[in-house]
């Protein structure tokens, strides 16, 4: 792979984290394109080789493997420019990296000759520094025509990634989706769940930062757990130990100062039943009990694969 060279479209956040990566482990990055002259220099800076264009027909034309790392709506539009321009080839690499979708958003690419892959970090990349820190030893989804696998698991290697392995993956929207769903709910809503967990302090007149600097011991000892033991083993609480009055406890607060933090604390609670079943830590009677204390519906039922 280090024979091949590379254009990055779009070089935003993603972009400039692969683009900078990929020349690290020796690739030769020959463009980089966006829609801004400005965006697109700062982004060959970052990465540090190429030309910056605006021109994506001839920033994909330069290379090999073209990365098409637009936002997602863009995808299709900005690989159908490109193959309509000619700036596509037989036998070359067309690569996208949205979680959410498959190959089919480049299909104009494979109407020319090209071979088409996904390859989708299981990573938060918020800027293109801390994808470049973070991307390496991540998780990658990939997708690829046959003849591309094996090129393709090289991209990923260079990256620094390991491939997760999904049996059950069909190359169709609903699996794509709900590859993406689990990517959401363990990152984004993760925050948001940080957030939910704040608002508790605040109800108490705890500063905001305050309360986030309180907290942050507990995640990160929380998340270490999670490492050595998985999310059964690492469940502990009220839940857990089967501890009701202290659920009803927090229902009957919540309900006299806080109600609006009372529906998401019942949703997560009946969910959490199901992890402390798979744990084992409660009987099924005590599961019942505390179910009948959330009320509004079941948990769902315990995963005893493990």
């Amino acid at each position: 792979m280090k024979n091949k060279t590379v254009a990055i479209v779009g070089a935003g956040r993603v972009g400039g984290s692969v683009g900078s990566l990929l020349a690290r482990a020796g690739m030769q990055v020959t463009a980089v394109a966006t829609r801004s002259m400005a965006t697109a220099e700062g982004a060959r800076d970052f990465i540090g080789a190429g030309f910056a264009t605006t021109d994506i027909v001839r920033a994909a034309s330069s290379a090999d493997i073209v990365f098409l790392t637009t936002p997602d709506g863009a995808i299709r539009s900005v690989c159908d420019a490109i193959a309509s321009g000619g700036g596509f080839r037989p036998g070359m690499l067309v690569v996208h990296t949205s979680g959410a979708h498959t190959l089919d958003l480049l299909d104009a690419a494979k109407g020319v000759g090209a071979l088409r892959a996904v390859v989708h970090p299981l990573q938060a990349v918020p800027s293109r520094e801390r994808g470049r820190e973070n991307i390496p030893g991540s998780y990658f989804r990939i997708e690829a025509d046959p003849e591309a696998g094996p090129a393709v698991r090289e991209l990923v290697h260079a990256l620094g990634g390991i491939e997760l392995v999904m049996p059950r993956w069909r190359s169709d929207p609903q699996s794509a989706a709900l590859y993406h769903a689990g990517a959401v709910a363990v990152s984004n809503y993760f925050v948001a769940l940080i957030d939910y967990g704040l608002k508790f302090y605040q109800a108490l007149g705890a500063d905001r930062q305050d309360a986030l600097k309180a907290v942050l011991p507990l995640i990160k000892g929380t998340l270490g757990n999670i490492e050595k033991l998985g999310t059964a083993g690492a469940l502990t609480g009220p839940i857990a130990r089967g501890d009701a009055e202290t659920i009803k406890g927090h229902i009957a607060a919540m309900q006299e100062r806080a109600p609006e933090l009372l529906p998401l604390y019942r949703a997560l609670a009946r969910h959490t039943v199901a992890v402390a079943r798979e744990k084992e830590s409660i009987t099924d009677r005590v599961a019942g009990d505390l179910l009948g204390i959330l009320g509004e519906g079941s948990a769902p039922a315990a995963n005893r694969t493990r």
